[in-house]
């Protein structure tokens, strides 16, 4: 699976990672086909080695060769690497695609010893980003809350991850996302990104809401608490 990562990566994270990752032995690079990290000496992707995109950090120098790709589907059991082979394993704007994000944290943390995730925010994913959200649909204009082609709101619970299934209910209504009017302004990229660094363990969940209705008041519910903490950083 490949990403728009490169655009949407936190930066303030980056040279973090690249340092801290530049000289260690086998880092892997969990479908970044899109923008491989600089530093990763190993990649596993559903794209071919031929497909990838220019490194993260143009420019720079990159370790990635054609010997260290593996084209598999992450979501499938096992990863072909054994375990605690990777010193850190980077994996940014995968996890809210893909079908088993769950499976990807475990087998992330079966396979190396240390790394980073990185998603997009629950707030983000519910947020309408454009202005005049109300005018744009009197002229007809379509409705983007999040991104279309994510599967899950990913938040962070403790150390690890917890998984909520998006569904059309989340752009139905105003009453369940977030305009910019109702913000005052734009998110920060801090706000806009959920980033974590783990290590030996990343505990990851999927959150269930299956009862008539829950959906809907867990919508309702994250809206309204998102605000009240927004409202209280102004």
């Amino acid at each position: 699976m490949s990403s728009m990562r490169g655009g949407m990566l936190a930066r303030h994270n980056l040279q973090l990672i690249l340092t801290r990752t530049e000289n260690l032995p086998r880092v892997l690079d969990v479908g970044g086909c899109a923008s491989p990290l600089n530093t990763a000496t190993h990649m596993i992707d559903c794209l071919p080695y031929e497909d990838a995109g220019a490194p993260l950090v143009e420019g720079a120098p990159i370790r990635l060769r054609a010997d260290g790709w593996t084209v598999a589907d992450v979501c499938a059991a096992p990863w072909p690497f054994p375990d605690g082979f990777f010193d850190f394993a980077f994996c940014s704007h995968l996890l809210e695609d893909v079908r088993d994000p769950m499976h990807v944290c475990r087998e992330l943390a079966r396979v190396a010893r240390a790394g980073y995730v990185e998603t997009p925010s629950r707030l983000r994913e519910s947020t309408h980003t454009k202005q005049g959200y109300r005018w744009r649909r009197v002229i007809g204009r379509p409705v983007r809350v999040g991104f279309g082609h994510h599967r899950w709101f990913v938040e962070r619970e403790g150390d690890g991850l917890v998984f909520t299934a998006k569904t059309l209910t989340a752009i139905a209504s105003p009453s369940y996302f977030v305009t910019i009017e109702e913000l005052g302004r734009r998110l920060t990229p801090e706000e806009a990104s959920l980033t974590l660094f783990w290590e030996g363990v990343l505990p990851a969940r999927e959150r269930l809401l299956i009862r008539p209705g829950e959906t809907e008041a867990d919508l309702a519910d994250f809206k309204r608490k998102a605000l009240a903490t927004l409202a209280a950083r102004r």
